[in-house]
Parts: C-alpha cells; sequence; structure tokens
C-alpha cells in the first residue's frame, strides 16, 4: 500500500530521482570528457560550460555545444564522439552516491513509487543502474530526447509523474542542478536540491529547491526516512 512521507511543504506519495549528479556519482566524469572533446579542438572549457548543459538532453546539447564553439561536426557526430567516451565509464566504473541504496530501499519499504527523470540516455543509464543495483528500485525512466525538452522546463517532470500515476503536486523531485529543480517546481512538484560540487553553486541550489541536503543520507533524515 502506497505511504505518504510528510514535509513541511506537504506531503509526498512518490519521488523522481535525476541521475548524474543525484543518484549517479558521475557528474566527475562528464567533467573530464568535457576538458577531453574541448582539448582536442584546442578550446577550454568556459566556466559556465557545465551548467548550461546538465539540464538539456543529449541531442540538445549537442546542438548548443555545435553552436556555441562554432564546430563543423553534426550533433550526430558529437553524441557519437561522447558516447564512445562514456561508454566505458558507465558500463565499468561509475558509482553510486553514498547513501543512495538505503534511501531506495527505505522508500521501497514505504510503499513509495519511485522513478528517474534525466539528461542522461538509457544506453548509458541502464547498465549501470543495473550493475549497481538500483535499476529495479525505479519504476520509469523519462529521459529528455524523449520528451524533447530538458529539465529546466516542467515537461518531463510531468511526464515522469503521469507514469508513475501521480500528482505532480505529491511527487518530490530530487536533483542536484538549479535550473532542473526550477523546472520541477513549475511543474508543481515538492523539491530537494542535492549538493554535487560539479554541478554549480551551493547557494543558488539552496535557494532554488524548497528542501536542500548535502548528500543522500541528509535527505532521507529531512523525509524521516
Amino acid at each position: 500500500m502506497t505511504q505518504q512521507l510528510q514535509t513541511p511543504f506537504g506531503p509526498v506519495s512518490a519521488v523522481i530521482f535525476d541521475l548524474d549528479g543525484t543518484l549517479l556519482d558521475s557528474m566527475g566524469v562528464w567533467a573530464q570528457i568535457d576538458i577531453d572533446f574541448l582539448g582536442r579542438r584546442g578550446l577550454a572549457v568556459p566556466p559556465d560550460y557545465m551548467e548550461a548543459i546538465t539540464p538539456l538532453g543529449f541531442r540538445a546539447t549537442a546542438e548548443y555545444t555545435k553552436a556555441r564553439f562554432s564546430l563543423p561536426d553534426t550533433p550526430e557526430q558529437l553524441m557519437d564522439e561522447w558516447s564512445q567516451m562514456a561508454r566505458e565509464m558507465y558500463h565499468h566504473h561509475v558509482q553510486l552516491k553514498p547513501g543512495a541504496l538505503r534511501l531506495l530501499e527505505a522508500l521501497r519499504r514505504r510503499g513509495i513509487p519511485m522513478g528517474a527523470a534525466s539528461a542522461l540516455s538509457p544506453e548509458l543509464a541502464i547498465p549501470c543502474l543495473k550493475r549497481c543495483g538500483a535499476a529495479d528500485y525505479l519504476q520509469v525512466m523519462v529521459t529528455a530526447d524523449q520528451v524533447g525538452s530538458g529539465k529546466h522546463l516542467p515537461e518531463i517532470w510531468l511526464r515522469t509523474a503521469a507514469q508513475l500515476g501521480a500528482e505532480p503536486r505529491r511527487c518530490l523531485a530530487a536533483d542536484d542542478v538549479a535550473a532542473a529543480v526550477r523546472g520541477a517546481r513549475a511543474a508543481g512538484m515538492v523539491t530537494a536540491g542535492l549538493y554535487d560540487p560539479h554541478s554549480g553553486g551551493r547557494e543558488e541550489l539552496k535557494a532554488s529547491a524548497h528542501l536542500f541536503a548535502e548528500d543522500l543520507d541528509g535527505l532521507a533524515r529531512q523525509l524521516g526516512i
């Protein structure tokens, strides 16, 4: 039987997690890929680049990168290059954030449906989640590419809630990027900001989210589980 979690901002009966930087300790992987990818082209990574692309889907990131740096590559070529660089890391090396399995198991014991809303492609996400033992906790996974818009907009959050059969106002959305948190708030959800040092400023994230935690164990304590 589905239960509810009590928060200072109302009860929630479903939880939607971001993957990169929230459940998966993977943002450092993408930071290095950015360094290597742009370095091949004689370019440095601008200070705002990671924050700008993190809420976007894979194709939108390729289109943004091509336009920003006036690259001759097609978006498909960029995506292929990034996929080749990332596949080894996600399939074999990326791990869950500390406390992830404890939180997922605690939510499952309480009958709370869980899903993922992510800019990460299923090709990378699913093998990683399976290897780390987290895949079975997530009932649905919706990607920004499937929706056609980034997580800074409400559509991906609303679609994930619909697939979970949950009212948006009864969903808790957890993300490490302030722009994505604001997208979930625009969808009417209770939001939790999970700090990741690769994902932008702590204070902006804290100001954007209803709840803020330094890690997943801290979020669990705030939820009383």
